[in-house]
């Protein structure tokens, strides 16, 4: 027969308390929070790092293409006479 008690000692809302979370304001983020958050996770040489990786592709790319366009004059491997 505890159960009446314990529903009547379960905290009741109190009248304010949820006006006073209504009352918070929400404060956009200036440029300095961006900053912030734009640089969190990196490590201090992460954009040089990505701009050797870039670097890299580019003459990748460029070696890749000029291998396809030249002619070496080499024949293809059945038809060496070794």
């Amino acid at each position: 027969m505890d159960k009446p008690a314990d529903k009547a000692d379960k905290k009741k809302p109190v009248e304010g308390e949820d006006d006073k979370e209504d009352e918070k304001e929400v404060k956009p983020l200036d440029e300095g929070d961006l900053k912030l958050l734009m640089r969190y996770g990196k490590g201090p040489y992460d954009g040089k790092v990505k701009a050797l990786e870039d670097e890299l592709k580019e003459l990748n790319r460029k070696l890749g293409t000029m291998n396809k366009e030249s002619d070496t004059g080499l024949a293809h491997p059945s038809q060496w006479f070794l």
